[in-house]
């Protein structure tokens, strides 16, 4: 499915009355975007990828932006994770200057609080702690 298209005619303003506006604002605004998502059947989930798609009415204001990718998966293997690398990539590939500083796999979450007792959020904290 195309999108609508709407956006284009109108200087930018997608038809849907929300707050992607203010959303797609403050990633204009931003020097680094960490994206994250949990990772189900090998892919990002449904919200991300629409926020993702949403932002095609300014995906041309998201430029010179550091990225960081956090995923995490009940999945012990770091490579069931990289289709959805390849998707956060995909995106980053459409936008001038991203450059791509981290990603942190959260492997083997499947129950609530397992990450945490991961060396994962060690791995998270000194990556932000360079940001």
């Amino acid at each position: 499915m195309w999108p609508c298209d709407t956006c284009q005619g109108n200087g930018g303003k997608c038809a849907q009355n929300d707050d992607m506006g203010e959303i797609m604002d403050k990633m204009a605004a931003a020097d680094v975007i960490v994206m994250a998502t949990p990772v189900y059947f090998y892919t990002m989930n449904a919200q991300l990828k629409t926020l993702i798609d949403r932002t095609y009415a300014r995906y041309t204001e998201i430029s010179a932006k550091e990225m960081y990718f956090i995923l995490t998966a009940a999945n012990p293997q770091k490579e069931a994770m990289e289709r959805t690398v390849e998707g956060f990539r995909g995106f980053t590939s459409c936008l001038n200057g991203a450059d791509e500083r981290g990603i942190i796999y959260g492997t083997g979450a499947w129950n609530v609080g397992d990450i945490k007792e991961s060396e994962t959020m060690a791995e998270a904290y000194e990556m932000g702690k360079n940001v």
